[in-house]
């Protein structure tokens, strides 16, 4: 008798785990929790496991500021490095500790071979939904510092509109993600799944972020069509080689369009899911291969990277410019006159350098 009942219980089981594996998806075969768990994981390692350097290298120049005394060499302009927590601090700091808790969530979803209240919590709500999203509006505002500093245009307004909208949009996102992760754990839903197919939140929720990061997309466009736009008009571009040129607009713009296609193509993801939330509640985007490359895998991956060789050079000490020599810092109208774009001027110089000495050696 008790070994029936046993019986039935495990084919009962069984049949449970199945039908849960074959949710009806429209975005490609459906991943099992544990291949998305390992692929997740090894992603979030290697993001992980870069961010810990970085993270090291910009204190490590802090502390060196901080603990041990400078040289005559070291008193050099160029060499001085900012004190205190920056915005490239602030975010590695960020995108370190995203990694740690999606690596988290990504864990228990190999362990347990399941999308359960934990690990949705950890990936979609805390990872996802509110520390990725912070992190990458800290990128885009300091590439808008840096280049409000370097007062590209006339667009002084800009420089304040756009940061202030991130900044709204960071807050919304936050309490929408706070308050969906408290109606799953205590709204009385049995299983994730079911969450996703009843919870009006939850539509609330992808509209939110959707908008969100589709506008953030918006905004890092815009920021970098005004950076080109600057780099274009100094002129010492005109006197550079088109290999140069295409080099330098590489390294400055390419960042910037990266990270803008992977925030609308999150956003475009996560729109088709609210769309399809709203027509037929039991059709999921949220467990096939589009789903997980689409709006989870590559918009983390990309953008971190991107975002990770952006600022990989140290904060220097206000006044301080990379690779400016420092007679071109000494102006007379005081710091606020400081150009971040007068590197450029040194860039294009080194090209030069670079070619001539490659023409003499052949």
């Amino acid at each position: 008798m008790v070994a029936e009942e046993a019986y039935e219980y495990s084919q009962y089981d069984e049949s449970e785990s199945e039908a849960d594996f074959n949710i009806e998806t429209v975005d490609g075969p459906a991943l099992t929790h544990q291949i998305s768990g390992i692929v997740g994981l090894c992603i979030t390692s290697l993001l992980w496991i870069i961010a810990s350097w970085r993270l090291l290298y910009h204190y490590s120049g802090w502390c060196t500021t901080c603990c041990t005394k400078r040289t005559k060499e070291d008193e050099d302009i160029n060499h001085l490095r900012a004190d205190g927590l920056t915005t490239k601090r602030l975010l590695h700091g960020l995108l370190w500790t995203a990694m740690v808790v999606e690596g988290v969530g990504y864990a228990d979803m190999v362990g347990t071979n399941s999308s359960n209240k934990l690990n949705y919590v950890l990936l979609d709500v805390i990872g996802r939904g509110i520390l990725e999203f912070s992190t990458f509006v800290i990128g885009t505002v300091h590439w808008f510092n840096i280049t409000s500093q370097a007062r590209a245009g006339d667009k002084k307004l800009a420089f304040t509109i756009f940061p202030a909208i991130l900044m709204i949009i960071t807050i919304a996102v936050t309490v929408s993600s706070t308050f969906e992760a408290v109606v799953l754990l205590n709204g009385g839903f049995e299983t994730v799944h079911e969450f996703r197919s009843k919870s009006d939140v939850h539509k609330i929720q992808l509209l939110v972020e959707s908008t969100g990061w589709g506008i953030h997309a918006v905004i890092v466009a815009i920021c970098g069509k005004m950076v080109y736009e600057r780099i274009s008009s100094l002129p010492t571009f005109s006197q550079v080689r088109s290999q140069a040129k295409r080099n330098i607009i590489t390294k400055m713009i390419i960042p910037m369009i990266f990270c803008s296609l992977c925030y609308l193509l999150r956003a475009g993801w996560m729109a088709a899911d609210f769309i399809s939330r709203i027509i037929n509640p039991e059709t999921t985007f949220e467990s096939g291969v589009g789903w997980w490359v689409g709006n989870c895998w590559v918009p983390t991956f990309i953008p971190s990277i991107m975002l990770l060789y952006s600022i990989r050079k140290r904060d220097r000490a206000p006044g301080s410019i990379d690779g400016v020599p420092e007679s071109l810092l000494r102006t007379t109208g005081g710091e606020g006159q400081t150009d971040p774009f007068l590197s450029f001027q040194q860039t294009f110089q080194d090209f030069e350098d670079e070619d001539a000495s490659m023409s003499s050696k052949q």
